[in-house]
């Protein structure tokens, strides 16, 4: 197997299938309502913000694996909390998110082994780097998700 195709597969299983962390995101998102994610505590960033900080970074490496410009017209902000906090956003929401990691994970899992430890065009850094980046940068959110969702929930 190669290293592009393990590597997308763990990203696939911190989203939905059995990580070693043995928590995935969608675990903690899918019976979430848009008022629970919209909670803030403290000066804490909610959980809608932190999903779509995800995405953000989603597109952001998934544009710059593919030689295109990270940031373009129409894109919505890191860490983006709209003004309808209804229901019907927040799942349009986690589809933004479904969509977001089914893109990432197929072009991890397309990218040229042989190409993994080139600087990607434009930037200081290889692809492995930024892949590797995706899925600590995921790990990590869910780690706050999780807190977070526990603090909702009380």
């Amino acid at each position: 197997m190669s290293l592009p195709v393990v590597l997308s597969e763990a990203l696939q299983h911190i989203y939905q299938g059995q990580p070693w962390l043995d928590v995935t995101l969608m675990e903690h998102l899918q019976e979430l309502d848009a008022e629970k994610a919209s909670r803030r505590f403290d000066t804490s960033h909610n959980i809608w913000e932190l999903v779509n900080h995800i995405i953000f970074w989603h597109q952001n490496v998934d544009r710059k694996l593919k030689g295109e410009k990270p940031e373009q017209e129409g894109d919505l902000p890191d860490f983006y909390f709209p003004e309808n906090h209804g229901e019907n956003n927040w799942q349009a929401t986690l589809q933004r998110l479904d969509h977001s990691i089914t893109y990432m994970v197929e072009t991890i899992r397309n990218f040229p082994e042989e190409k993994l430890y080139s600087n990607i065009a434009n930037t200081q850094h290889n692809a492995y780097y930024y892949i590797q980046g995706v899925l600590q940068h995921a790990a990590y959110h869910l780690g706050q998700i999780v807190l977070i969702r526990k603090y909702a929930d009380t």
